[in-house]
């Protein structure tokens, strides 16, 4: 009896301890879907803020832009590149990523590869030469790229035979009208003093830049034409390059003295400021150009440096041009924005006073007088600093 009352209890707490079992097994099955689930809501956060991240990154430069200059040490371009990089934080959704090409081929080109391969937007080019722009135009429509040529003009053909490339910039025949208009004005108000040797015709020398280079050639042409259509009797002394630099100009022009004395030199036109302050600088060390009205000779450029417009408020140049480099640099960003986005160039779209032709971009030149000196000079202060 005792024996089967101690079986039945065995088998009773057999079950109850398989029924124990049986029912932590089923318990400890919950925690296990909770415990898949939890890894799943882990990662379903992060994926709801990717977007806001990657919207952030676009926001910070909708445009990436590759910009490369022909010299950072050219005191035009680095001065056009100044203005440029204020302009491009005012004016927002664009980043530009500035190049030197330092004034080599090799280099511009080595540049643009790079950029190229990095995977710019956009790319914007001021070429070393104007024969280059052919291959580099050619790189960038190989690859898709749309590409802005600024301050060195394509060739004709290159700007028909490739359909996503631009130019921005200014007529080099007006700036050479302008330039010779200056030198026009100062020897009909001062005859008397301007005509040294009393023949009635304007000697003149004339300092050019790069040989072959077209806003070279297209200044020079427009000061004999301008000559020509107001009149003036003129003589062309001398005439020769000095590759846009200053100290060649002024080794020139110390030359020219020597040949022609500096009594009977009337006039001298520059393709650029950093020339004709090359030429002032021969006449100062000449005891010219110092305040005595006749003791003078009258010299523009064109580019109006800072130096240039400060000559003119010492009396030692006669004048310059304005190529406007913050508007320039207003219509390049611009167009860079425009092209990317698929725009249509409009005058509109670039910003600024400007002509649109086709892919041409006009931006026009300015004559610097007594008249807008102070304010060209605050303004190019203003935007350099």
């Amino acid at each position: 009896m005792k024996k089967r009352l101690v079986s039945i209890m065995l088998t009773a707490v057999l079950a109850f301890s398989l029924a124990a079992c049986g029912s932590s097994g089923e318990t400890q099955e919950a925690p296990a879907a909770e415990e898949q689930e939890a890894p799943a809501q882990e990662t379903a956060a992060p994926a709801e803020e990717e977007p806001a991240e990657a919207a952030a990154e676009e926001t910070a430069g909708d445009v990436n832009a590759t910009v490369i200059w022909r010299a950072f040490d050219d005191q035009f371009q680095s001065g056009f590149r100044i203005i440029m990089q204020n302009e491009e934080e005012k004016i927002g959704g664009i980043a530009l990523d500035m190049q030197d090409a330092a004034n080599d081929v090799s280099t511009a080109i080595s540049k643009l590869e790079a950029s190229l391969t990095k995977g710019t937007d956009v790319v914007a080019i001021c070429a070393p030469d104007r024969e280059s722009t052919e291959t580099m135009a050619q790189k960038c429509d190989e690859e898709g790229v749309p590409a802005v040529f600024f301050n060195m003009e394509p060739m004709e053909n290159t700007m028909e035979s490739y359909e996503n490339i631009y130019y921005v910039g200014a007529q080099a025949k007006e700036s050479g009208e302008m330039c010779a208009q200056a030198l026009i004005n100062y020897w009909n108000a001062n005859t008397e003093l301007a005509d040294k040797n009393g023949d009635g015709k304007l000697q003149i020398v004339i300092l050019q830049g790069e040989i072959g280079q077209q806003d070279v050639v297209l200044r020079t042409q427009a000061y004999e034409e301008t000559l020509k259509a107001q009149g003036i009797d003129y003589e062309i002394l001398a005439m020769d390059t000095a590759n846009w630099d200053q100290a060649q100009a002024l080794d020139k022009m110390n030359a020219w003295i020597t040949a022609y004395g500096i009594d009977g030199i009337e006039g001298v036109l520059c393709n650029n400021d950093s020339m004709a302050m090359g030429a002032v600088q021969a006449c100062i060390n000449n005891g010219y150009n110092s305040g005595d009205a006749e003791k003078f000779v009258p010299v523009v450029g064109i580019d109006a440096n800072i130096d240039a417009l400060e000559a003119m408020k010492a009396g030692s140049l006669l004048g310059t041009v304005l190529n406007d480099r913050q508007n320039q640099s207003d219509a390049i960003i611009n167009v860079i924005k425009a092209v990317k986005a698929g725009e249509e160039i409009t005058e509109d779209v670039v910003g600024v006073d400007c002509t649109v032709d086709g892919k041409y971009v006009w931006v026009p030149y300015v004559i610097v007088d007594d008249s807008n000196l102070d304010a060209t000079l605050e303004l190019m202060n203003s935007i350099s600093e």
